[in-house]
């Protein structure tokens, strides 16, 4: 389950930022931050959260060491379990954002200035 998330937000991060920039599909600074910026946020931050919900779940009900709700209202029971867990996750779902966004500001610039440079083998007069 720890490398789950990872290797989902590489794949997701090649297929949509990497993969795009590449090919010319995305040509501009402000939408590969967004984009990379949303990709850290989903996949790199929420979706591990919401991963360990039912594992947390399967867990205490197989070793039955916490009250389990009634088949009503399990879903209200699991999100005020897991409140203190979301504001504990807070700051890494940030940073996990900030930095995604930073690195796919800098795949930008490091392609602009490698199609900059001229071919090998031609002289710039």
């Amino acid at each position: 389950m720890a490398g789950i998330p990872f290797l989902t937000t590489d794949l997701t991060y090649r297929c949509f930022v990497s993969f795009p920039l590449n090919t010319g599909d995305l040509d501009c600074e402000t939408c590969t931050i967004t984009r990379s910026g949303l990709i850290g946020l989903v996949i790199g931050g929420l979706y591990p959260v919401f991963l360990a919900i039912p594992v947390n779940g399967g867990l205490a009900a197989r070793y039955q060491s916490a009250l389990l709700p009634h088949k009503g209202n399990i879903l209200s029971y699991w999100i005020r379990t897991s409140k203190p867990v979301f504001r504990k996750m807070l700051f890494p779902i940030v940073l996990q954002t900030t930095f995604s966004a930073y690195l796919g500001s800098e795949q930008y610039k490091l392609l602009i200035k490698a199609l900059q440079l001229s071919e090998p083998g031609q002289e710039i007069y």
